[in-house]
């Protein structure tokens, strides 16, 4: 039985080119450090940081400690001279990107429905960004953070979405088995929720349907959480 329904934001309820995102993201944030490292050094440093927070996973540290442990070591500034200055990036110039996102009108209504069918709700995004962000993030969905129990985050989470580690700690916090959770989302990689039992509902169509549990589009959703078929 299916209790708590995980909603994917890029591509789900949200569009936007990634790659343009990133570089403009990249390119607001990285003057921000000017007096501290190149801009180009800084950009490089910053994914390369990431990904090993991404890819090694430290026990009992959330993935934002993580990056800054690889990050101040490998550019000899300490957390406390970095911390400030990304906390007022995401404060005054992260909205600004805004402008980048696209809402897709049927995400405000599926979610809606969902927790109007009593279904809990939990963010699944693959963006690796704070708690303060990915609220404002969510907000770019026509929706607010209050319709969601869960945003998982860099500094509240300890792994990374398509990590099993990330899906389970989703359902752990949402008080839910992984088998009863529904995973929304159109990025084959998240096909591997599968493995703990999750079930996961494809949106979009390309030949896929006999590795995931459902496909189809936000439209095809909203009936079958309305008609009581999850």
């Amino acid at each position: 039985m299916i209790q708590a329904i995980l909603f994917d934001l890029e591509g789900t309820l949200i569009n936007v080119d990634m790659t343009e995102f990133m570089r403009n993201y990249l390119g607001i944030l990285a003057p921000r450090f000017a007096h501290l490292l190149p801009p180009d050094k800084f950009s490089k440093q910053l994914l390369r940081s990431l990904e090993t927070a991404q890819s090694d996973p430290k026990p009992g540290q959330t993935n934002i400690q993580t990056f800054y442990d690889d990050f101040s070591k490998a550019t000899g500034h300490s957390l406390l001279t970095l911390r400030p200055i990304f906390e007022e990036f995401y404060e005054s110039d992260f909205p600004a990107l805004q402008c980048l996102v696209q809402a897709i009108p049927q995400g405000v209504k599926v979610v809606e429905n969902a927790i109007q069918q009593g279904f809990l709700t939990a963010v699944a995004s693959n963006l690796l960004l704070p708690l303060s962000a990915m609220r404002e993030h969510v907000r770019w969905t026509g929706l607010t953070a209050d319709h969601f129990t869960v945003i998982p985050a860099v500094d509240n989470f300890h792994f990374f979405k398509p990590q099993l580690g990330f899906f389970r700690e989703v359902a752990e916090i949402l008080g839910v088995k992984p088998d009863s959770c529904l995973l929304v989302s159109g990025q084959t990689r998240d096909i591997i929720c599968r493995e703990l039992g999750m079930k996961m509902f494809f949106v979009g169509s390309i030949g896929l349907e006999e590795q995931t549990d459902y496909a189809g589009n936000l439209d095809d959703l909203f009936r079958l959480i309305s008609q009581g078929n999850l």
